[in-house]
């Protein structure tokens, strides 16, 4: 644990405790915003600063869902948002960059490779998600859905990145059979499109994976973290979103059909769905590496991901792509087993 003194820090901190009286460090994080823990006397804290963007309704709308889910008997735990000394949930750095601080949570990410922990996840995100359907605010959600995947970044729409998967650019040639796998994926989803917006809406956490939750000591999930994208999108797509995960195509079919299994019997005790959503399941799954892709594309080109990292995601998203078309009908019938 590296102590750290760093005055870009305390400067937001003293917006929230008196000069001083906080001691912060660098701990596990995700990769997209700038995070610190802090520790004020007895009380420790988790002080987040977003970099993926400047837009203080989005954060505003997040804090909302926060603090209505906290009014819930929810059977884990989720951020509070702490606020300033001013009352206010959101802050700036003195670069403009907003800012928020939470009570820390304590337990570990989980590596979810034990059926186990794998079931304890999936009956947490079903829980969730029976809570989530409850909350109202008055607030629009900052994000599209999934499958309004020309939101995906503003740097590409789908004509770039349809052109650039047909057309690579020439550091990017040895990956011209996978580009064209999702070249294919990709226009067979859009034609999918009209019938997935029929299927029934809620507000999901949309990126529910092992960085964003905690479990303890006995491998229960015991936290949900990272709500920054919350929004209203397919119920079932939030199901969706975390098999993908589990889809490794380096490991056995048969091991990933166990996990899978594993998390849907979890989910499948507080939410059950229609067979038009789980015929969707392979689909949405698929449309998660998509999304994912464009998005480490469109960092790309504005400069900010380096070149191996979308290559990585090119691969990715081509191998799930083609274990989905080998195992669909086992995917299927695991989810009618667990879900109908």
């Amino acid at each position: 644990m590296t102590l750290q003194k760093n005055t870009y820090i305390d400067e937001v901190l003293a917006q929230y405790f008196p000069a001083g009286s906080w001691v912060t460090w660098v701990g596990q994080s995700g990769a997209n915003n700038t995070t610190r823990f802090v520790s004020v006397g007895d009380d420790q804290y988790v002080l987040r600063i977003y970099e993926t963007h400047q837009d203080e309704v989005k954060v505003e709308y997040e804090h909302g869902i926060l603090v209505a889910l906290a009014e819930m008997p929810l059977t884990f735990s989720i951020p509070l948002p702490v606020r300033s000394r001013e009352g206010r949930t959101i802050v700036r750095t003195r670069d403009e960059k907003l800012a928020g601080l939470f009570r820390y949570l304590d337990g570990a990410n989980p590596t979810l490779d034990e059926l186990p922990e794998i079931h304890s996840f999936g009956r947490t995100v079903g829980q969730l998600s029976a809570s989530l359907v409850q909350v109202q605010i008055n607030q629009r959600p900052a994000y599209r859905p999934y499958y309004e995947i020309e939101n995906t970044h503003p740097r590409c729409s789908l004509q770039d990145v349809l052109s650039f998967c047909q057309f690579p650019p020439r550091e990017f040639s040895e990956q011209t059979a996978d580009l064209l796998v999702i070249f294919n994926q990709l226009t067979s989803f859009l034609e999918q499109v009209a019938s997935l917006r029929q299927l029934p809406h809620q507000l999901v956490h949309g990126d529910l994976n092992a960085s964003n939750v905690l479990v303890n000591e006995e491998g229960i999930v015991s936290a949900v973290l990272d709500f920054e994208f919350v929004t209203k999108d397919l119920r079932v797509m939030e199901m969706a979103v975390c098999l993908s995960d589990f889809i490794q195509p380096s490991e056995e079919a048969a091991l990933i059909l166990a996990k899978i299994d594993a998390f849907l019997s979890g989910y499948g005790q507080t939410i059950k769905l229609t067979e038009a959503e789980i015929e969707a399941i392979p689909v949405l799954i698929q449309l998660r590496s998509l999304d994912v892709f464009i998005h480490f594309l469109g960092r790309y080109l504005d400069q900010v991901s380096t070149i191996d990292i979308v290559q990585k995601y090119i691969e990715k998203s081509a191998e799930r792509c083609n274990w989905i078309t080998d195992n669909k009908n086992h995917l299927i019938t695991l989810s009618i087993n667990n879900l109908l």
